[in-house]
């Protein structure tokens, strides 16, 4: 049959032997190791930096706004991080499912998932700064840690309402020749799923779409309000720049690739596709290592904090026994944009 799936498809859909061309993209150094190899990287470097993120957000700083929704996006990272030793191991192990069905619905609803709450918190804290520059007067009635706690929870709730539809249908497909199971790459059957077309197309709008321009929106006009004084913040724009570029580059080819991919009705063209969107979503990952490093770890406050968390003495620093008071932790960009409240 000519219809589409969701992804790579054998040529008879029902059939257990895989097509020689999905074969080899299965077993190339690219999907085998490359990407788990990435994947490996992601995982050490965004597991403490976000841990000791998440530790110092919680324990060390005030309850504003900005704190709030910092928290949620490390939590949402360290949750994705937790799924990336399975999709290390089924990539390793030449994209063979070891973990059985439930899981393999599991990890990849937390990929989709993560994917889009990121975005989305990474939007609200955009909005955020947006509020308390070009809106000062109205910072204080907008900016609230209760308000940012109310948007959080509508945030994950729709992440999970969007990520709940892999949870629901099969995942796996098990294959004779050669021998293995797959978990997301291949649908079982060609009928009763094309409305997983419009359902990506919906994600791609609401999810990416919509945020960037938001995104965009708030940082063009940040930096037009502050081009209106007559002080420098070269500091900042560099900031605000570092912010778009890492945004695009890790969330753009991903999510270009999968439109491209569902509206593709050239079968060779369509695998081809998802083959290059796979290697895109290992860019997409590092996002969960970066975020960090470029919300958190920028700020020297930040940085005291962490090394009062982690007993650390450097050029003549001494840990205070005061350690444990909160304090108010903001990036020094911040400070230069006014974000303090």
């Amino acid at each position: 049959p000519s219809q589409k799936g969701r992804v790579r498809l054998p040529s008879n859909c029902n059939s257990s032997t895989l097509d020689t061309e999905i074969v080899n993209q299965l077993d190339s150094i690219i999907t085998t190791r490359v990407v788990p190899a990435l994947f490996t990287v992601v995982f050490f470097l965004g597991l403490p930096a976000n841990s000791i993120a998440l530790w110092v957000l919680i324990s060390k700083a005030k309850k504003m706004p900005s704190t709030i929704l910092l928290i949620n996006l490390a939590a949402g990272d360290l949750f994705f991080l937790s799924a990336l030793p399975f999709k290390i191991t089924y990539h390793f192990m030449g994209n063979n499912w070891i973990f059985g069905e439930t899981l393999c619905r599991i990890v990849t609803a937390i990929f989709y998932g993560n994917m889009y709450c990121s975005v989305f918190f990474l939007m609200a804290i955009s909005v955020d700064r947006y509020i308390g520059i070009v809106h000062p007067f109205c910072a204080k009635a907008l900016r609230d840690w209760r308000r940012s706690t109310c948007a959080s929870i509508v945030i994950w709730l729709v992440a999970i309402a969007a990520a709940s539809v892999f949870t629901f249908v099969q995942q796996t497909k098990s294959f004779d020749a050669p021998s293995r199971i797959t978990c997301h790459e291949i649908w079982a059957s060609c009928s009763g799923y094309e409305w997983y077309t419009r359902y990506f197309l919906g994600l791609f709008i609401v999810g990416f779409a919509i945020p960037s321009v938001v995104i965009i929106f708030c940082y063009v006009l940040i930096l037009v309000t502050l081009a209106k004084k007559n002080e420098s913040y070269g500091r900042v724009i560099g900031f605000i720049a570092l912010v778009l570029v890492m945004f695009i580059l890790c969330f753009t080819p991903s999510n270009i690739l999968l439109v491209l991919h569902y509206l593709e009705t050239d079968w060779e063209c369509h695998n081809q596709l998802y083959f290059w969107y796979t290697l895109a979503l290992t860019l997409t990952s590092f996002n969960s290592c970066i975020d960090p490093f470029i919300y958190c770890y920028a700020s020297n406050d930040f940085w005291t904090a962490v090394k009062e968390t982690l007993w650390i003495s450097r050029l003549g620093y001494t840990v205070s026994s005061e350690g444990t008071k909160k304090t108010k932790l903001t990036s020094s960009s911040d400070k230069e944009m006014g974000l303090i409240q």
